[in-house]
């Protein structure tokens, strides 16, 4: 596939896998195909071509693959003027456990957020 058409799929397949949870907060939800090409666009953007970084990249985005047993989101948080976000920002720490999911009657079964993922706030 070449690129043009991979990031054409990719966009579908995202857009059947978001969730708008409030007027600035989407989810996400990922699996192989979403994660690789984040990782292709990434090694891309940054011209990571050495093999050391290359793996810094795997390492960073391999936890966010579902492994069968599990979900596994990226939340964003957007706000489109920078004075804003950074305020509105301070007043969201810890809305990552805040996040839930229900099924019908059952339990909520609440979100693990992933400590070791650096949080941008920008």
């Amino acid at each position: 596939l070449n690129r043009d058409r991979l990031r054409e799929e990719v966009l579908v397949l995202k857009k059947d896998r978001k969730i708008q949870i409030g007027i600035n907060v989407t989810l996400l939800f990922e699996n192989l195909k979403t994660i690789k090409y984040q990782i292709q666009e990434m090694l891309r953007i940054e011209k990571i071509f050495e093999p050391n970084g290359i793996q810094e990249e795997l390492d960073a985005y391999n936890p966010l693959i579902p492994d069968g047993s599990n979900l596994k989101a990226t939340m964003f948080i957007e706000f489109q003027k920078e004075s804003v976000r950074k305020e509105k920002l301070k007043t969201l720490v810890g809305i990552e456990d805040e996040v839930w999911l229900q099924v019908g009657e059952n339990d909520r079964i609440f979100a693990i957020a992933d400590e070791d993922l650096e949080r941008s706030s920008h």
